[in-house]
Protein backbone atom coordinates (compact mmCIF):
# COMPACT_ATOMS: atom_id res chain seq x y z
CA UNK A 1 0.00 0.00 0.00
CA UNK A 2 2.87 2.60 0.94
CA UNK A 3 4.45 2.11 -2.35
CA UNK A 4 1.45 2.58 -4.24
CA UNK A 5 0.82 5.92 -2.83
CA UNK A 6 4.76 6.46 -3.31
CA UNK A 7 3.82 5.87 -6.57
CA UNK A 8 0.55 7.79 -6.96
CA UNK A 9 2.93 10.80 -5.60
CA UNK A 10 5.37 10.69 -7.87
CA UNK A 11 2.78 11.13 -10.56
CA UNK A 12 1.77 14.29 -9.26
CA UNK A 13 5.16 15.57 -9.03
CA UNK A 14 5.94 14.40 -12.47
CA UNK A 15 3.02 16.19 -14.21
CA UNK A 16 3.71 19.76 -12.44
CA UNK A 17 7.01 19.25 -14.19
CA UNK A 18 4.98 18.90 -17.03
CA UNK A 19 4.05 22.34 -16.78
CA UNK A 20 0.13 22.70 -14.73
CA UNK A 21 -0.23 25.54 -16.42
CA UNK A 22 -0.92 24.18 -19.77
CA UNK A 23 -1.46 20.51 -18.60
CA UNK A 24 -4.52 20.68 -16.04
CA UNK A 25 -6.00 17.46 -17.08
CA UNK A 26 -2.65 15.63 -15.82
CA UNK A 27 -2.92 17.52 -13.13
CA UNK A 28 -6.08 16.27 -12.44
CA UNK A 29 -5.38 12.74 -13.61
CA UNK A 30 -2.80 12.58 -10.74
CA UNK A 31 -4.89 13.90 -8.15
CA UNK A 32 -7.16 10.92 -8.76
CA UNK A 33 -4.04 8.61 -9.15
CA UNK A 34 -3.02 9.60 -5.50
CA UNK A 35 -6.54 8.59 -4.05
CA UNK A 36 -6.95 5.39 -6.11
CA UNK A 37 -3.54 4.49 -5.88
CA UNK A 38 -4.13 4.39 -2.18
CA UNK A 39 -7.09 1.94 -2.11
CA UNK A 40 -6.19 -1.43 -0.63
CA UNK A 41 -7.20 -4.15 -2.68
CA UNK A 42 -10.57 -5.44 -0.34
CA UNK A 43 -10.65 -8.56 -2.27
CA UNK A 44 -6.96 -9.58 -1.34
CA UNK A 45 -8.02 -8.83 2.27
CA UNK A 46 -8.70 -11.13 5.04
CA UNK A 47 -12.16 -10.60 7.12
CA UNK A 48 -9.77 -9.72 10.03
CA UNK A 49 -7.57 -6.83 7.93
CA UNK A 50 -10.68 -5.76 6.31
CA UNK A 51 -12.40 -5.37 9.89
CA UNK A 52 -8.96 -3.20 10.32
CA UNK A 53 -9.06 -0.82 7.82
CA UNK A 54 -12.74 -0.35 7.24
CA UNK A 55 -14.55 1.00 10.11
CA UNK A 56 -17.00 -1.19 10.75
CA UNK A 57 -17.09 -2.10 7.04
CA UNK A 58 -20.07 0.42 6.56
CA UNK A 59 -20.52 3.41 4.01
CA UNK A 60 -18.14 6.66 5.01
CA UNK A 61 -20.86 8.90 5.88
CA UNK A 62 -18.77 11.17 7.36
CA UNK A 63 -19.12 14.75 6.00
CA UNK A 64 -16.59 15.84 3.37
CA UNK A 65 -17.45 19.21 2.36
CA UNK A 66 -20.95 21.69 3.03
CA UNK A 67 -21.81 24.98 1.45
CA UNK A 68 -23.38 25.94 4.44
CA UNK A 69 -20.10 27.91 5.23
CA UNK A 70 -20.22 29.69 2.20
CA UNK A 71 -23.86 30.57 2.04
CA UNK A 72 -23.36 31.92 5.66
CA UNK A 73 -20.31 34.26 4.26
CA UNK A 74 -22.53 35.23 1.11
CA UNK A 75 -25.14 36.30 3.69
CA UNK A 76 -23.28 37.82 5.89
CA UNK A 77 -22.05 40.08 3.14
CA UNK A 78 -25.17 41.31 2.21
CA UNK A 79 -25.98 41.71 6.09
CA UNK A 80 -22.99 43.27 6.84
CA UNK A 81 -22.01 45.68 4.15
CA UNK A 82 -20.28 48.32 6.58
CA UNK A 83 -18.00 45.22 7.28
CA UNK A 84 -16.68 44.90 3.74
CA UNK A 85 -12.98 45.61 3.92
CA UNK A 86 -13.31 49.51 1.75
CA UNK A 87 -16.76 50.10 3.58
CA UNK A 88 -20.21 50.32 2.44
CA UNK A 89 -20.03 53.22 0.02
CA UNK A 90 -16.21 51.94 -1.98
CA UNK A 91 -16.02 51.99 -5.61
CA UNK A 92 -14.94 48.29 -5.22
CA UNK A 93 -18.64 47.15 -5.04
CA UNK A 94 -20.39 44.53 -2.55
CA UNK A 95 -17.92 41.90 -2.59
CA UNK A 96 -14.64 43.94 -2.61
CA UNK A 97 -12.17 41.26 -4.24
CA UNK A 98 -9.69 42.31 -5.25
CA UNK A 99 -7.14 44.59 -2.68
CA UNK A 100 -3.97 46.57 -3.79
CA UNK A 101 -2.26 44.95 -0.73
CA UNK A 102 -3.08 41.52 -1.63
CA UNK A 103 -0.16 39.28 -3.11
CA UNK A 104 -0.02 36.87 -5.82
CA UNK A 105 -0.18 34.11 -3.26
CA UNK A 106 -3.35 35.45 -1.05
CA UNK A 107 -5.57 32.96 -2.22
CA UNK A 108 -3.25 30.10 -1.47
CA UNK A 109 -2.39 31.61 1.91
CA UNK A 110 -6.34 31.65 2.53
CA UNK A 111 -6.53 28.06 0.77
CA UNK A 112 -4.21 26.21 2.69
CA UNK A 113 -3.93 28.09 6.52
CA UNK A 114 -7.87 28.55 7.16
CA UNK A 115 -10.51 26.37 7.55
CA UNK A 116 -10.55 23.47 5.13
CA UNK A 117 -14.06 22.05 3.73
CA UNK A 118 -13.26 19.04 6.24
CA UNK A 119 -13.83 21.67 9.11
CA UNK A 120 -16.10 23.36 7.64
CA UNK A 121 -18.84 20.42 7.44
CA UNK A 122 -18.34 19.54 10.94
CA UNK A 123 -18.80 23.13 12.24
CA UNK A 124 -21.82 23.28 10.38
CA UNK A 125 -22.63 19.99 12.34
CA UNK A 126 -22.43 21.90 15.78
CA UNK A 127 -25.15 23.72 17.29
CA UNK A 128 -22.29 24.88 20.55
CA UNK A 129 -18.84 25.75 20.07
CA UNK A 130 -16.03 27.99 18.63
CA UNK A 131 -13.35 28.42 16.42
CA UNK A 132 -10.65 30.23 15.33
CA UNK A 133 -8.01 30.19 12.65
CA UNK A 134 -4.95 32.79 12.27
CA UNK A 135 -2.11 32.76 9.81
CA UNK A 136 1.10 34.62 9.13
CA UNK A 137 0.77 36.21 5.42
CA UNK A 138 3.15 38.44 3.19
CA UNK A 139 1.23 41.82 4.76
CA UNK A 140 1.96 43.35 8.48
CA UNK A 141 -1.17 41.81 9.34
CA UNK A 142 -2.82 38.38 10.69
CA UNK A 143 -5.09 37.23 8.62
CA UNK A 144 -7.78 35.48 11.13
CA UNK A 145 -11.35 34.59 11.58
CA UNK A 146 -13.08 33.16 14.66
CA UNK A 147 -16.90 31.93 14.76
CA UNK A 148 -18.56 31.68 18.16
CA UNK A 149 -22.61 30.05 18.66
CA UNK A 150 -24.43 29.09 21.70
CA UNK A 151 -27.51 27.92 22.52
CA UNK A 152 -29.24 27.54 25.46
CA UNK A 153 -32.29 26.32 26.80
CA UNK A 154 -34.81 28.78 28.14
CA UNK A 155 -38.69 27.45 28.66
CA UNK A 156 -40.45 24.34 26.97
CA UNK A 157 -40.05 24.85 23.50
CA UNK A 158 -37.84 28.21 23.41
CA UNK A 159 -34.27 28.66 23.16
CA UNK A 160 -32.14 31.51 23.19
CA UNK A 161 -29.15 31.50 20.55
CA UNK A 162 -26.31 33.57 20.21
CA UNK A 163 -23.42 33.80 17.29
CA UNK A 164 -20.62 35.78 16.69
CA UNK A 165 -18.34 36.02 13.26
CA UNK A 166 -14.74 38.18 13.16
CA UNK A 167 -13.04 38.48 10.31
CA UNK A 168 -9.84 40.50 9.69
CA UNK A 169 -8.74 39.83 5.98
CA UNK A 170 -7.93 41.85 3.01
CA UNK A 171 -11.19 41.48 1.88
CA UNK A 172 -13.45 42.39 4.97
CA UNK A 173 -12.70 43.80 9.00
CA UNK A 174 -15.87 42.44 10.45
CA UNK A 175 -17.49 41.91 13.61
CA UNK A 176 -20.85 40.75 13.61
CA UNK A 177 -23.01 39.85 17.02
CA UNK A 178 -26.14 37.87 16.63
CA UNK A 179 -29.11 36.62 18.83
CA UNK A 180 -32.35 35.21 18.55
CA UNK A 181 -35.12 33.49 19.99
CA UNK A 182 -36.37 30.18 18.58
CA UNK A 183 -39.79 29.02 19.26
CA UNK A 184 -39.52 24.95 18.61
CA UNK A 185 -42.69 23.04 17.18
CA UNK A 186 -45.21 26.85 16.82
CA UNK A 187 -48.01 26.14 17.91
CA UNK A 188 -48.42 22.38 17.82
CA UNK A 189 -46.89 22.24 14.01
CA UNK A 190 -43.64 20.84 13.01
CA UNK A 191 -42.05 24.04 12.02
CA UNK A 192 -39.95 25.94 13.84
CA UNK A 193 -40.01 29.85 14.10
CA UNK A 194 -36.70 31.73 15.00
CA UNK A 195 -36.39 35.63 15.18
CA UNK A 196 -32.64 36.71 15.40
CA UNK A 197 -31.38 40.58 15.47
CA UNK A 198 -27.68 41.28 13.88
CA UNK A 199 -26.65 44.12 16.22
CA UNK A 200 -23.74 46.22 14.19
CA UNK A 201 -21.94 49.09 16.24
CA UNK A 202 -23.68 51.73 13.50
CA UNK A 203 -27.22 51.34 14.67
CA UNK A 204 -29.01 52.10 11.41
CA UNK A 205 -27.32 48.61 10.29
CA UNK A 206 -28.81 46.74 12.61
CA UNK A 207 -30.81 43.30 10.67
CA UNK A 208 -33.45 41.82 11.45
CA UNK A 209 -34.68 38.13 10.41
CA UNK A 210 -36.92 35.91 10.58
CA UNK A 211 -36.55 32.20 9.71
CA UNK A 212 -38.99 28.79 9.46
CA UNK A 213 -37.31 25.71 9.36
CA UNK A 214 -38.28 22.21 10.06
CA UNK A 215 -36.98 18.57 8.98
CA UNK A 216 -38.79 15.03 8.52
CA UNK A 217 -37.91 11.30 7.31
CA UNK A 218 -39.84 9.32 4.57
CA UNK A 219 -40.21 6.05 4.39
CA UNK A 220 -36.53 4.87 3.00
CA UNK A 221 -34.72 6.67 5.98
CA UNK A 222 -33.88 9.84 3.59
CA UNK A 223 -34.09 12.49 6.49
CA UNK A 224 -34.46 16.27 4.92
CA UNK A 225 -34.40 20.12 6.28
CA UNK A 226 -35.97 23.18 4.88
CA UNK A 227 -35.31 26.37 5.96
CA UNK A 228 -36.76 29.54 4.69
CA UNK A 229 -35.64 32.78 6.05
CA UNK A 230 -36.36 36.78 5.17
CA UNK A 231 -34.46 39.67 6.60
CA UNK A 232 -35.00 43.29 6.66
CA UNK A 233 -31.74 44.71 5.91
CA UNK A 234 -30.79 48.33 8.10
CA UNK A 235 -34.50 47.76 9.53
CA UNK A 236 -34.56 50.46 12.35
CA UNK A 237 -32.89 52.96 9.88
CA UNK A 238 -35.97 55.12 9.53
CA UNK A 239 -36.84 55.18 13.18
CA UNK A 240 -33.31 55.84 14.49
CA UNK A 241 -33.47 59.58 12.71
CA UNK A 242 -37.26 60.18 12.77
CA UNK A 243 -38.35 58.94 15.91
CA UNK A 244 -34.98 58.39 18.44
CA UNK A 245 -33.96 62.41 18.64
CA UNK A 246 -30.75 61.25 16.31
CA UNK A 247 -30.12 64.00 13.63
CA UNK A 248 -28.48 63.54 10.40
CA UNK A 249 -25.44 65.48 10.47
CA UNK A 250 -24.10 62.90 13.55
CA UNK A 251 -23.31 60.51 11.31
CA UNK A 252 -20.92 60.25 8.40
CA UNK A 253 -23.86 59.06 6.06
CA UNK A 254 -27.42 59.37 6.49
CA UNK A 255 -29.35 56.38 4.18
CA UNK A 256 -32.96 57.59 2.96
CA UNK A 257 -34.60 54.19 1.11
CA UNK A 258 -37.28 54.27 -1.22
CA UNK A 259 -38.58 50.71 0.13
CA UNK A 260 -37.60 48.97 2.43
CA UNK A 261 -34.92 46.36 1.87
CA UNK A 262 -35.50 42.96 2.27
CA UNK A 263 -33.63 40.26 1.46
CA UNK A 264 -34.50 36.12 1.36
CA UNK A 265 -32.80 32.77 1.66
CA UNK A 266 -33.90 29.26 1.51
CA UNK A 267 -31.76 25.92 2.44
CA UNK A 268 -32.67 22.44 1.43
CA UNK A 269 -30.46 19.44 2.95
CA UNK A 270 -31.15 15.91 2.39
CA UNK A 271 -29.09 12.39 3.49
CA UNK A 272 -29.51 9.09 3.39
CA UNK A 273 -26.60 6.47 4.29
CA UNK A 274 -24.45 6.74 1.02
CA UNK A 275 -25.10 10.29 0.57
CA UNK A 276 -26.36 13.89 1.12
CA UNK A 277 -27.13 16.70 -0.72
CA UNK A 278 -27.51 20.33 -0.10
CA UNK A 279 -29.09 23.40 -1.76
CA UNK A 280 -28.32 27.26 -1.02
CA UNK A 281 -30.01 29.93 -2.81
CA UNK A 282 -30.44 33.53 -1.66
CA UNK A 283 -31.70 37.28 -3.15
CA UNK A 284 -32.26 40.27 -1.67
CA UNK A 285 -34.59 43.40 -3.18
CA UNK A 286 -33.38 45.52 -5.66
CA UNK A 287 -33.26 48.57 -3.12
CA UNK A 288 -32.59 52.31 -3.95
CA UNK A 289 -31.17 54.62 -1.38
CA UNK A 290 -30.63 58.39 -1.30
CA UNK A 291 -27.14 58.86 0.74
CA UNK A 292 -25.92 62.64 2.00
CA UNK A 293 -23.06 63.92 4.22
CA UNK A 294 -25.10 66.23 6.64
CA UNK A 295 -21.92 66.50 8.17
CA UNK A 296 -18.85 67.17 5.46
CA UNK A 297 -21.31 68.85 2.53
CA UNK A 298 -20.32 66.29 0.20
CA UNK A 299 -22.30 65.95 -3.00
CA UNK A 300 -25.22 63.25 -2.53
CA UNK A 301 -25.71 60.70 -4.65
CA UNK A 302 -28.14 57.67 -5.25
CA UNK A 303 -27.11 54.14 -5.22
CA UNK A 304 -29.24 50.87 -5.86
CA UNK A 305 -27.91 47.49 -4.91
CA UNK A 306 -28.83 43.93 -5.63
CA UNK A 307 -27.34 40.26 -3.90
CA UNK A 308 -28.12 36.91 -5.47
CA UNK A 309 -26.62 33.60 -4.40
CA UNK A 310 -27.11 29.84 -5.92
CA UNK A 311 -25.14 26.52 -4.24
CA UNK A 312 -25.58 22.84 -4.94
CA UNK A 313 -23.67 20.32 -2.78
CA UNK A 314 -24.17 16.15 -3.61
CA UNK A 315 -21.68 13.92 -1.65
CA UNK A 316 -22.04 9.63 -2.62
CA UNK A 317 -20.03 7.10 -0.83
CA UNK A 318 -19.83 4.98 -3.64
CA UNK A 319 -17.44 2.17 -1.75
CA UNK A 320 -17.04 1.20 1.81
CA UNK A 321 -14.15 3.71 2.30
CA UNK A 322 -14.18 6.13 -0.32
CA UNK A 323 -16.48 9.21 -0.80
CA UNK A 324 -17.04 12.06 -3.68
CA UNK A 325 -18.37 15.10 -3.26
CA UNK A 326 -18.93 17.79 -5.84
CA UNK A 327 -20.34 21.24 -6.36
CA UNK A 328 -20.89 24.51 -7.60
CA UNK A 329 -21.66 27.90 -6.30
CA UNK A 330 -22.45 31.06 -7.87
CA UNK A 331 -23.29 34.67 -6.30
CA UNK A 332 -23.49 38.28 -8.09
CA UNK A 333 -23.80 41.62 -6.92
CA UNK A 334 -24.66 44.60 -8.53
CA UNK A 335 -24.02 48.24 -7.68
CA UNK A 336 -25.30 51.40 -9.25
CA UNK A 337 -24.70 54.58 -8.65
CA UNK A 338 -26.22 57.82 -10.28
CA UNK A 339 -24.59 61.39 -9.07
CA UNK A 340 -26.20 63.81 -10.65
CA UNK A 341 -24.24 66.85 -8.68
CA UNK A 342 -20.65 65.37 -8.24
CA UNK A 343 -19.57 64.13 -11.70
CA UNK A 344 -20.15 60.91 -13.41
CA UNK A 345 -21.27 57.68 -11.28
CA UNK A 346 -21.01 54.01 -12.64
CA UNK A 347 -22.62 50.97 -12.98
CA UNK A 348 -21.03 47.53 -11.05
CA UNK A 349 -21.85 43.86 -12.00
CA UNK A 350 -19.71 41.13 -9.68
CA UNK A 351 -19.97 37.65 -10.11
CA UNK A 352 -17.95 34.46 -8.90
CA UNK A 353 -18.67 31.25 -10.04
CA UNK A 354 -17.31 28.03 -8.89
CA UNK A 355 -17.13 24.23 -9.42
CA UNK A 356 -15.09 21.73 -7.80
CA UNK A 357 -14.89 18.05 -6.39
CA UNK A 358 -13.41 16.17 -3.15
CA UNK A 359 -12.42 12.77 -2.66
CA UNK A 360 -11.31 10.94 0.12
CA UNK A 361 -10.05 7.53 0.30
CA UNK A 362 -9.69 5.60 4.18
CA UNK A 363 -6.80 3.68 4.58
CA UNK A 364 -7.87 2.76 8.06
CA UNK A 365 -9.62 4.27 10.88
CA UNK A 366 -6.93 7.07 11.37
CA UNK A 367 -5.37 7.79 8.22
CA UNK A 368 -6.79 8.87 5.11
CA UNK A 369 -6.08 10.53 1.33
CA UNK A 370 -8.06 13.46 0.36
CA UNK A 371 -7.96 15.10 -2.73
CA UNK A 372 -9.52 18.37 -4.50
CA UNK A 373 -9.92 20.12 -7.37
CA UNK A 374 -11.53 24.01 -8.05
CA UNK A 375 -12.07 25.83 -10.73
CA UNK A 376 -13.30 29.63 -9.46
CA UNK A 377 -14.39 32.97 -12.36
CA UNK A 378 -14.34 36.09 -10.69
CA UNK A 379 -15.65 38.28 -13.87
CA UNK A 380 -16.73 41.99 -13.23
CA UNK A 381 -18.19 44.33 -15.65
CA UNK A 382 -17.53 48.01 -14.76
CA UNK A 383 -19.58 50.73 -17.11
CA UNK A 384 -18.76 54.45 -16.22
CA UNK A 385 -21.50 57.01 -16.60
CA UNK A 386 -21.85 57.53 -20.17
CA UNK A 387 -18.85 55.46 -21.17
CA UNK A 388 -18.32 52.30 -22.66
CA UNK A 389 -18.92 48.56 -20.87
CA UNK A 390 -15.42 46.88 -19.53
CA UNK A 391 -14.51 43.49 -18.84
CA UNK A 392 -12.60 42.01 -16.25
CA UNK A 393 -11.83 38.74 -16.30
CA UNK A 394 -10.19 36.81 -13.00
CA UNK A 395 -9.97 32.97 -13.54
CA UNK A 396 -8.18 30.39 -11.10
CA UNK A 397 -6.99 26.85 -10.86
CA UNK A 398 -7.23 25.39 -7.58
CA UNK A 399 -5.33 21.89 -6.83
CA UNK A 400 -4.53 19.98 -3.18
CA UNK A 401 -3.53 16.43 -2.50
CA UNK A 402 -3.20 15.29 1.52
CA UNK A 403 -2.37 12.28 3.35
CA UNK A 404 -4.62 13.01 6.39
CA UNK A 405 -4.63 11.29 10.22
CA UNK A 406 -7.78 11.64 11.49
CA UNK A 407 -8.53 9.91 14.74
CA UNK A 408 -11.32 10.05 16.83
CA UNK A 409 -9.26 11.23 19.81
CA UNK A 410 -5.17 11.54 19.69
CA UNK A 411 -2.48 13.20 17.60
CA UNK A 412 -3.64 14.22 13.94
CA UNK A 413 -1.57 15.48 11.22
CA UNK A 414 -1.51 16.56 7.76
CA UNK A 415 1.40 16.35 4.80
CA UNK A 416 -0.11 18.15 1.63
CA UNK A 417 0.72 19.71 -1.54
CA UNK A 418 -1.36 22.62 -3.25
CA UNK A 419 -1.18 23.82 -6.25
CA UNK A 420 -2.87 27.27 -7.68
CA UNK A 421 -2.83 28.84 -11.13
CA UNK A 422 -4.74 32.27 -11.21
CA UNK A 423 -4.91 34.34 -13.81
CA UNK A 424 -6.03 37.95 -12.50
CA UNK A 425 -6.31 39.77 -15.80
CA UNK A 426 -5.63 43.70 -16.23
CA UNK A 427 -6.99 45.49 -13.10
CA UNK A 428 -4.66 43.19 -10.69
CA UNK A 429 -1.59 41.48 -13.33
CA UNK A 430 0.18 41.57 -9.63
CA UNK A 431 -2.19 38.49 -8.97
CA UNK A 432 -1.33 36.70 -11.84
CA UNK A 433 0.94 33.51 -11.05
CA UNK A 434 1.25 29.97 -10.61
CA UNK A 435 2.40 28.86 -7.06
CA UNK A 436 2.91 25.76 -5.28
CA UNK A 437 3.28 24.96 -1.87
CA UNK A 438 4.06 22.25 0.46
CA UNK A 439 2.08 21.75 3.75
CA UNK A 440 3.01 20.62 7.07
CA UNK A 441 0.65 19.97 10.04
CA UNK A 442 0.35 18.35 13.08
CA UNK A 443 -2.54 18.94 16.58
CA UNK A 444 -4.30 17.41 19.28
CA UNK A 445 -7.61 16.29 19.26
CA UNK A 446 -9.00 15.58 22.69
CA UNK A 447 -12.08 13.84 24.37
CA UNK A 448 -13.43 16.79 25.43
CA UNK A 449 -13.93 17.94 22.02
CA UNK A 450 -10.83 20.58 21.74
CA UNK A 451 -8.92 20.63 18.64
CA UNK A 452 -5.50 22.20 17.82
CA UNK A 453 -3.39 22.20 14.62
CA UNK A 454 0.01 24.45 13.91
CA UNK A 455 0.93 24.16 10.27
CA UNK A 456 4.19 25.40 8.69
CA UNK A 457 4.14 26.57 4.88
CA UNK A 458 7.22 25.85 2.31
CA UNK A 459 7.40 27.48 -1.08
CA UNK A 460 8.22 24.77 -3.49
CA UNK A 461 8.47 27.64 -5.97
CA UNK A 462 11.60 29.18 -4.44
CA UNK A 463 12.43 25.98 -2.48
CA UNK A 464 16.72 27.07 -2.85
CA UNK A 465 16.42 30.22 -2.23
CA UNK A 466 13.29 31.22 0.86
CA UNK A 467 11.76 28.13 1.47
CA UNK A 468 9.78 28.68 4.49
CA UNK A 469 6.25 30.44 3.54
CA UNK A 470 4.62 31.32 6.53
CA UNK A 471 2.51 29.59 9.41
CA UNK A 472 -0.68 28.97 10.79
CA UNK A 473 -2.83 27.97 14.09
CA UNK A 474 -5.93 27.06 14.25
CA UNK A 475 -8.28 26.02 17.70
CA UNK A 476 -11.93 24.75 17.55
CA UNK A 477 -14.49 23.21 20.25
CA UNK A 478 -17.93 22.13 20.14
CA UNK A 479 -20.16 21.38 22.75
Amino acid sequence: MNRRIVLGLSALAHAWTWGVRATPVLLAAALAGVSLLAVPSLRAQSGAERSATSPAAAPDSAALATLEVWADQVWLSLLDRDGAYHGRLAEEGIFQRLNLEMDHEYELDVRSSLFDPREDARWAAQPNGFRVAGASISNPHILHALDWRQEIHVSGPVDLMARYRRERSLTARRDYPWVAVRWRDMLGTPWTVRVGLGVHFFKPSADVEVALARSWSDGEDRRWTLEVRLAALDAFNDAIFQSLGVRADDVDAHYDYAEAPLAARTTLRTAASRWRAELHAGSSRRSEVQVTFPATGQPPFTQIEQVAFLGALLQVAPLERVTLALYGTWATADTERRTPASGPGFTLHEQTAAVGARGRTRLNPLWAVETELARVWRPEWHTPEGGARREHRDREAFARASLVRYPEAGWTGRLAYAVLDRDAGYRAPWLTSQNQRLIMEAGHRFRSGFEVTAGLRWDLDNFTQEAFDGGNLRMSAGW
